[in-house]
């Protein structure tokens, strides 16, 4: 294989276009808490980049025979072969223990260390025993949150509500995105290989081509959701965001523009959930397009505490990020081959 090939197999392997996505939502704990300091928010950035490969890359090690019953997952890095399966051990190894340097130099705090240590062990918990436990995608939002957290702690000041709220909403619109989004998209060969996620455990499965969906799997997505609408409703009404009780113009705007972006979220899962067929390259569209007015929405939300500057750049950063690694790895700007 080239050199060439094989950096682009490594990059797909780190799920490199998707990098942007999660160290968005780290940074943005400690932009809440005040931290305005490039050199300090690029180092979390770091932190989060690193800690984003190793937990992709155990990922797809844990999944390496589940992932071989799918015959669109075939050519990912570990499956196909591209990449040795133990190359993706070290990797792991290295890239947290870079994370872990980087927070003892630079935020040598008992919290943030704690916080770190926390997002390793959900990371390994669910990497290795994920597929056994039901809902096991719930770690996954929480180990986002533990970074989360972890950000903004790294300034050694106590936690506000706001953050709390924030990583609330966090938690929840992850936990939608891995469950019911991710459930959905990979049913068609976690309930073949016997994986107890969500959706199979409630029954959800493929048959003849159709997605049939059941009460129970549908009941527990829309509460889901419906807990994260109402976070964000709750952030609205916070001290420092006063977005819905403000006669303030500007504010008055951001409100508007949170209202259209929180009806295209509930519409666009409330279409994916009600999809008739399995057509996993309909399922990617719909997935990138919610999950990018979700992350639209939380970030206008936020527009009060962060300013005009920041939240453009939170906005233009993970799409562009996005978009750019997404063509150079998959050919396409909104739709990966994972």
């Amino acid at each position: 294989m080239r050199v060439g090939s094989t950096i682009l197999e490594y990059l797909r392997l780190f799920r490199f276009h998707a990098v942007s996505m999660e160290t968005t939502i780290i940074l943005i704990g400690a932009l809440i808490m005040g931290q305005r300091d490039l050199l300090l928010l690029f180092i979390i950035f770091l932190i989060g980049f690193f800690g984003h490969i190793c937990g992709y890359v155990l990922n797809d090690y844990a999944d390496i025979e589940v992932d071989k019953i799918s015959h669109e997952l075939r050519e990912k890095p570990l499956v196909s072969g591209t990449i040795p399966k133990n190359n993706a051990l070290i990797i792991g190894f290295v890239t947290a223990l870079i994370s872990y340097i980087l927070v003892i130099i630079f935020f040598p705090n008992i919290l943030t260390i704690l916080f770190l240590g926390l997002t390793t062990v959900l990371t390994i918990v669910y990497n290795f025993l994920g597929k056994k436990i039901p809902g096991s995608d719930a770690i996954v939002a929480a180990t986002v949150v533990m970074f989360f957290f972890m950000s903004a702690s790294s300034l050694g000041k106590p936690l506000t509500n706001l953050v709390y709220i924030v990583g609330l909403i966090f938690l929840f619109d992850i936990i939608f995105i891995n469950i019911v989004e991710g459930g959905l998209k990979d049913v068609d060969h976690d309930y073949l290989s016997g994986a107890k996620t969500l959706a199979t455990v409630t029954g959800v499965k493929v048959t003849n081509g159709k997605l049939i969906t059941t009460g129970k799997f549908l009941a527990i997505s829309y509460t889901i959701r419906a807990i994260y609408i109402g976070m964000i409703i709750i952030l609205g009404f916070q001290p420092e965001i006063n977005l819905w009780p403000s006669i303030n113009y500007p504010n008055i705007i951001v409100a508007i523009v949170a209202i259209i972006f929180m009806i295209i979220v509930i519409f666009g899962s409330y279409k994916f959930l009600n999809l008739k067929l399995f057509d996993r390259s309909k399922m990617k569209k719909l997935y990138g397009g919610i999950n990018a007015a979700s992350g639209i929405l939380y970030i206008v939300m936020l527009y009060p505490i962060l300013g005009l500057e920041i939240t453009l750049f939170l906005l233009l950063f993970p799409v562009t990020w996005y978009t750019v690694f997404n063509t150079i790895l998959y050919g396409k700007p909104m739709q990966p081959r994972v």
